[in-house]
């Protein structure tokens, strides 16, 4: 202390200039002397001192640069601000004039630059530095993402003359198949939603122009493709549930078609419905005559309620959404009233049960559905569905330690291994805890100790990998490792809790598991959908080309930016909601965000609506931030210090 104190008396008895004399008398205001005086007497705090220093940075009399201001260019000081208080004496012998003006702002100037007065504390920014080394490169996302892509593109042009639909390709044996996908479809709008390159989008228009043009029958079913035969096979089995989602979400990209939404849509609703019961068929031929004949809530029929909403939202046409409520009220009638749980598979013409168990996973897709449907419609009744449901899995789906696999409607525990696919429900249940927190309190406390014993405690992990389902004692019951299940999903929960706990290893862990499936499932042409996680050789299972892989690795893109404190970045705008992830409904769902826009090109992202004061990391150097369209500067590297409220922002990132 005394070593400072001689240091600051040095400089302010050489009287080192960097203003004249005169100049500094006539641009300091009275009320600044006014201020050091009363602070020395202790009749003001250190943070309204503190704005009188503020005042004179921003207007130049004292020559400091490279502090945070707030986008009217003010000085941004922490009310809590705590200024050294041997200070005072110099401020005191300044309002009584026994110090120069210009002594006096050049010995604050040193202490402002060599941080004895902190304008901010360094703790947020030191906390931030943890987390800095385990956020994943957008470049990393792109790049991978852009590898399956271009995977496909590669593959279909060695069999094929064009590049549209793409040929089912098994890795393991370098074999095609006779069926052919639009996959190209939803790749291309993710890559343009992390990318912002409209050739994607355009790319994406491409496979829908030819849907329309060549691939609706009469009915309006889509097609089945045959590459290798050509042929149309109108008795085999099709689905419009599917489909409907991709382009629907190309649609709420570009309203030039709505109109193939509706088409594809009202087929769906014509032909793949029964009206009587409100239940979904699996499956119907060309002509829209039913083939399977049931429901199964956890896959297709979870695929079909989204779709409808997505159709909705794409469309306004309340059709859609008036029949998702119709087959969730039909649904839920099918519960056990005593358990409040209800059957994976039932019979569409009959309602009767086909499984009666309930996998965990469904039981948060089910409740995803609801979620949807809830956020565009605040609809009561739904809500209650969503308290009962959510009770009934909290009571009757945990064994103590984590999610039982699966679960029969009566309550009878069916299997209670670890399944890889946890955090489909672990998610689920943090965002109904957002609806009411109070109210779903133990549903959050649940699936935080489930995502903390399943994932972060390694129990169903071995070579870095998420294994598909071990016992309770880590011993395998399924070997292979996914490129679905934990890691289609558990980036969500890892965000999440780390903003919750501030704990690096959330961050840290979903990195070096992105990692792994990234380096071990890569093959020639993208990445082979599984492979045995303890031997990491192909398995039966997955020896198939994922050209799905896409949307599954671009969803990472929420690793590539951390918020942290109360900060809430919005991904996701449904209806009058506002949600802080990619929201993500059935089991091969990438998801989806419509709130920030990635410009991949000029390194910029663009945010709707970031909320609270706190900070947000990036995996790149920040290189200008715009807070309402106006410039903001309080940033430092890679970290963003955000304002109190709600702002727009527009970071640019270092090339």
């Amino acid at each position: 202390m005394k070593l400072i104190l001689f240091f600051v008396f040095a400089f302010l008895l050489v009287g080192v200039l960097t203003i004249p004399t005169s100049l500094a008398q006539d641009a300091v205001p009275s009320w600044i002397k006014n201020n050091a005086k009363w602070w020395a007497e202790d009749k003001i705090d250190d943070f309204t001192f503190a704005q009188g220093i503020g005042f004179l940075i921003k207007n130049k009399i004292i020559q400091i640069s490279n502090l945070p201001t707030t986008p009217d260019g003010e000085i941004i000081i922490e009310k809590d601000i705590v200024i050294p208080s041997w200070i005072k004496n110099n401020a005191g012998w300044w309002a009584d004039d026994n110090i120069a003006d210009s002594d006096f702002l050049y010995g604050i100037k040193f202490l402002v630059e060599n941080n004895i007065i902190q304008f901010q504390s360094d703790v947020d920014y030191e906390k931030t530095k943890t987390i800095e080394k385990h956020i994943l490169d957008w470049d990393t996302i792109v790049n991978d993402s852009k590898y399956a892509y271009d995977g496909s593109v590669r593959l279909q042009s060695k069999f094929f003359d064009n590049v549209n639909y793409t040929v089912k390709y098994n890795a393991a044996d370098n074999y095609i198949y006779d069926d052919s996908e639009p996959t190209l479809l939803r790749a291309g709008v993710w890559l343009y939603q992390i990318t912002g390159d409209e050739q994607f989008l355009q790319n994406a228009r491409i496979i829908a122009d030819l849907i329309e043009e060549s691939y609706l029958y009469s009915s309006g079913i889509v097609m089945n493709v045959h590459p290798l035969t050509n042929t149309v096979k109108i008795s085999e089995t099709h689905t419009n549930q599917s489909i409907l989602s991709d382009v629907a979400q190309l649609a709420l990209v570009d309203s030039n078609y709505v109109q193939l939404t509706k088409t594809v849509a009202n087929a769906f609703t014509e032909y793949e419905i029964n009206h009587e019961t409100e239940l979904f068929y699996d499956s119907v031929t060309l002509e829209g005559e039913p083939l399977d004949r049931s429901m199964y809530m956890s896959y297709g029929g979870s695929v079909g309620l989204e779709s409808l909403l997505l159709a909705y939202e794409a469309t306004s046409d309340t059709t859609y959404l008036d029949q998702v409520k119709r087959t969730i009220l039909a649904y839920w009638e099918l519960r056990d009233k005593e358990t409040n749980l209800i059957p994976s598979w039932v019979y569409t013409d009959t309602g009767e049960i086909k499984e009666p168990f309930m996998q965990q996973y469904g039981a948060g897709i089910f409740l995803k559905v609801l979620l949807h449907y809830y956020y565009l419609t605040e609809d009561v009744d739904v809500y209650k569905i969503i308290e009962d449901y959510t009770d009934a899995v909290v009571n009757h789906f945990w064994d103590g330690k984590t999610w039982n696999y699966r679960v029969d409607y009566d309550g009878m525990v069916r299997s209670d291994v670890i399944e890889a696919n946890y955090g489909k429900l672990d998610d689920a249940l943090f965002l109904v805890y957002d609806l009411n927190p109070t109210r779903f309190q133990k549903a959050y406390d649940l699936a935080k100790s489930d995502y903390d014993f399943s994932f972060q405690d390694k129990i169903t992990m071995t070579n870095g990998l998420a294994i598909h389902a071990v016992k309770d004692d880590g011993s395998p019951a399924s070997r292979e490792s996914m490129m679905t299940y934990a890691f289609i999903i558990n980036q969500n929960p890892a965000v999440r809790l780390y903003q919750d706990t501030l704990d690096p290893e959330y961050i840290e862990d979903v990195k070096a598991f992105y990692e792994k499936v990234i380096s071990h499932h890569k093959r020639e042409y993208g990445y082979i959908w599984g492979i045995d996680a303890y031997t990491l050789e192909d398995t039966p299972l997955g020896i198939m080309l994922n050209q799905h892989a896409v949307g599954m690795i671009g969803n990472k893109i929420n690793l590539s930016f951390i918020p942290s404190d109360n900060v809430k970045i919005v991904w996701t705008k449904i209806g009058n909601f506002e949600i802080a992830e990619p929201f993500m409904v059935h089991f091969n769902d990438p998801g989806r965000f419509n709130a920030i826009k990635f410009d991949y090109n000029e390194k910029s992202i663009f945010f709707e609506t970031i909320e609270n004061s706190g900070t947000v990391t990036f995996s790149g150097a920040i290189k200008s931030v715009l807070v309402d369209g106006k410039n903001f500067s309080n940033f430092n590297e890679k970290t963003l210090n955000t304002l109190e409220g709600k702002h727009s922002y527009k970071v640019t990132l270092m090339d």
